[in-house]
């Protein structure tokens, strides 16, 4: 009853909300996810119809990780993308014209590294000599350097199984390697499969999440779209804050989670989902003018420097202000009918 009643009231704030004038047409766009990784917001605007309500006629394109995205993004075949900073600094890096609109959500323990007891790992330092599956240039693989850093080992010292998220739990429970690096869901079934916990993010003093990336010329060319989108997504934080079990309910089914076990892997995330005017801010991704101050852009930036001396890039972007445009969140925030 509290679903049903929810959807009709966001869906009546969503039509109260749209002129007249704007809803003639419904406009299409392509949006990339990933299906490794937890979409809440994204699985709950589309199961409830935000967008339509919107006037956008939304196409959901599954890939199995951000990398995937980027042929796809190069390609005009999708126009937005939701996935890591990773792929989104790679893409730029390399010239593509792709721009970050927002940070969906930050997570302080959602990348975590798991250990087999049986391996005799206590500290990072007994990681030395062991087999560690994470994924080559990408955030674990960032995680795993760190955690390395912090020992005083390096990454010879180690063995890395090069694995995709859907691909470490298995490994683990053949006992193909001793510790994993990764995300939700999947840290969380090796940890279900006894696993113990050695480091996240937040010990290993690191930021990561997720983030909204544009094609350039979508956002340009059409800018009425981003402003529903964004209408869209307005509402659905509204709904999370409002009755978050009724909002993940969603991404509970297609995880295949009891709302329990869902509820519970969320805790273990301990993530975050910046408002549109927290994006604004020195903490995310600044003010306008001030992008490169903000610690997220800093964040940003790391990344590049990683990714060069891991040879994922040739050289570093001659601007990172390009990757950062929060024009269309101020034009919403400046227009007090959306």
């Amino acid at each position: 009853m509290l679903s049903r009643l929810l959807r009709l009231v966001l869906l009546c704030l969503a039509l109260a909300g749209a002129a007249p004038s704007t809803l003639a047409q419904p406009l299409p766009v392509r949006i990339g996810y990933q299906t490794g990784d937890i979409n809440v917001l994204l699985m709950y605007a589309a199961n409830t119809r935000l967008f339509e309500a919107q006037q956008l006629a939304v196409t959901l394109v599954p890939f199995p990780a951000g990398p995937a995205m980027l042929p796809a993004l190069a390609a005009s075949e999708i126009d937005l993308a939701w996935m890591g900073e990773f792929p989104a600094v790679t893409g730029y890096s390399n010239g593509m014209p792709i721009e970050i609109l927002m940070v969906e959500r930050l997570d302080a323990t959602n990348v975590r590294l798991a250990v087999n007891p049986a391996a005799g790992i206590q500290s990072l330092a007994d990681l030395k000599g062991k087999r560690i599956a994470a994924s080559v240039g990408s955030t674990s693989h960032n995680h795993l350097l760190h955690a390395l850093k912090q020992a005083g080992l390096r990454q010879e010292d180690v063995t890395i199984v090069n694995l995709a998220p859907a691909n470490m739990p298995p490994a683990y429970l053949a006992g193909q390697v001793d510790a994993a690096l990764t995300w939700e869901p999947n840290i969380g079934i090796i940890e279900r499969e006894g696993a113990r916990t050695l480091a996240t993010t937040r010990s290993l003093g690191m930021i990561t999440g997720g983030i909204w990336v544009s094609r350039q010329a979508f956002t340009r060319e059409q800018p009425e779209t981003v402003q529903r989108f964004l209408k869209a997504w307005r509402l659905a934080q509204q709904a999370y804050q409002a009755a978050p079990r009724e909002v993940r309910q969603y991404e509970a089914a297609r995880v295949k989670q009891s709302a329990d076990e869902f509820d519970a892997l969320i805790a273990r995330q301990t993530a975050q989902h910046p408002g549109f005017e927290a994006q604004l801010t020195a903490d995310v991704l600044g003010a306008p003018g001030q992008e490169l101050d903000a610690r997220f852009v800093r964040h940003l930036r790391g990344i590049g420097d990683f990714l060069l001396a891991e040879k994922r890039i040739q050289a570093l972007p001659a601007d990172w202000r390009g990757l950062i445009n929060t024009r269309p969140l101020q034009q919403f925030l400046a227009e007090p009918s959306r």
